[in-house]
């Protein structure tokens, strides 16, 4: 049917029933629900191509995917005007959104992540399709984060790329699954768990002489993100040469990201001096629980880790890398990510009021200013068929106010592909470009 705006064009999909999602979010899920409320949290994940794709068919492919996948075919209420729950609605349908005129593809997807999911509202993704000229194609899934990451993300995209392209057949319906923390240690868990929070909590108050409350030349706002996306990737080649220098440095490919990203960050806001930065990082916690999750569905899994460290003038990245590298380590064996949601405010007892969301607002404005570094790790090429080639596949999410940039890496086969999200009201995209032009040109002297 005809849409509303311009040359919008939608498809429309009835899902079949799948196994329902109906419980409560828990303190990780429920507090990323009250972090979009202060500002959006949506994700997208992209995938760029040329070829005769049809969007019929990759809108029937995402249809395919929410009668496989619980949590596309729910709604997030409060039964009762109490806590946040998971409801499920298998009768809503993900809508194909066609692009209007004049809309680039970076613009569209600035857009969708600004654009929120509202209390009761169902899916709980969103399905664009982008026609770039010269036979290209770009298409993406957006999300609210409650339902997924960027690596549960990316697979089902790819899922649907390959369904799309006649490679692979659907699958039944898929079990739902419960909720991230009660799947945590016991160590992390419970009395334990809080007790270990507490001495956690104290040794962060000792430290916190040493860590930064702001960013030189970087003003924080409370006002309404307004995203842009600058893109760059880095060839095969250049990405051998990262993983190998890495190697030979003790550090990691994130930590190399993770160096450049602060680096750029003192160029530009510091001047000459060397200010205590601070970098935080989205962990995937899939590996360090007591039980097996996968990324076989759509599920949030991520935790929170940060690292401040005074950031020097020097054309090496790779010592500052092996120290990011070194403490994010450090932090994962301790289970500080699982900690983590001890030392937030308890988002699954709060009933979505404006009261409770000025509570975590308020939270957030007590955070030291952070640049984001989000790394999803390596998707398997998707195979070229019937003239249809697939460039790439990336993702994006926005900043929030006390944070200047987020970074978000994804390596298919292997290419890299880096999307730099800023907020156009604090960095005009003059300097995000600048910016996004020293990220990369200190990764590329790094591969060398």
């Amino acid at each position: 049917m005809a849409g509303a705006g311009g040359g919008d064009t939608h498809y429309l999909r009835i899902p079949a029933m799948n196994p329902a999602v109906s419980r409560p979010l828990d303190r990780a899920e429920a507090f990323f629900w009250f972090l979009d409320r202060c500002s959006s949290m949506n994700f997208a994940v992209m995938a760029e191509g040329e070829g005769p794709l049809a969007p019929e068919a990759f809108a029937d492919a995402v249809a395919n995917a929410q009668r496989v996948h619980p949590l596309l075919a729910v709604a997030i209420e409060s039964p009762g005007g109490g806590p946040l729950a998971f409801v499920p609605r298998p009768e809503a349908a993900v809508v194909l959104e066609r692009q209007s005129p004049g809309e680039t593809w970076n613009e569209r997807i600035a857009k969708a992540l600004a654009r929120p999911f509202a209390l009761d509202e169902a899916p709980l993704v969103r399905a664009l399709w982008h026609e770039t000229g010269g036979g290209r194609w770009a298409a993406a899934l957006v999300f609210q984060h409650c339902i997924a990451d960027g690596r549960s993300g990316l697979r089902l995209l790819r899922e649907v790329l390959e369904e799309s392209l006649g490679l692979r057949t659907g699958q039944g319906p898929l079990a739902p699954r419960g909720p991230l923390t009660a799947l945590f240690p016991a160590q992390y868990r419970g009395a334990e768990g809080a007790i270990r929070a507490q001495a956690w909590r104290a040794q962060l108050k000792t430290e916190g002489a040493r860590r930064p409350e702001t960013l030189p030349g970087f003003v924080r706002s409370g006002e309404p993100i307004r995203p842009g996306i600058v893109s760059f990737r880095l060839e095969e080649g250049i990405v051998r040469g990262l993983v190998a220098k890495a190697r030979e440095s003790g550090a990691s490919v994130h930590g190399a990201l993770g160096a450049a990203e602060l680096m750029a960050c003192r160029e530009r806001f510091a001047g000459g001096a060397d200010p205590r930065l601070m970098l935080t990082s989205p962990v995937d916690l899939r590996g360090h629980l007591a039980g097996p999750l996968d990324d076989a569905t759509p599920a949030f899994a991520v935790t929170l880790l940060s690292t401040a460290v005074e950031v020097k003038a020097e054309p090496d990245l790779w010592p500052l890398a092996r120290h990011l590298t070194r403490d994010l380590r450090r932090q994962v064996a301790e289970g500080c990510g699982h900690l983590f949601y001890e030392l937030v405010p308890p988002a699954e007892t709060l009933p979505p009021t404006p009261e409770a969301v000025e509570g975590i607002r308020a939270y957030l404005a007590r955070m030291p200013t952070a640049c984001v570094l989000s790394n999803a790790g390596a998707v398997p090429r998707v195979a070229g068929h019937g003239g249809v080639r697939v460039d790439g596949l990336s993702f994006a999410l926005c900043p929030m106010g006390h944070q200047p940039l987020f970074v978000a890496a994804a390596t298919h086969g292997e290419a890299l592909a880096i999307n730099v999200v800023h907020d156009d009201a604090r960095l005009p995209a003059a300097e995000a470009r600048a910016l996004a032009q020293s990220l990369e040109s200190r990764l590329r002297q790094a591969a060398r």
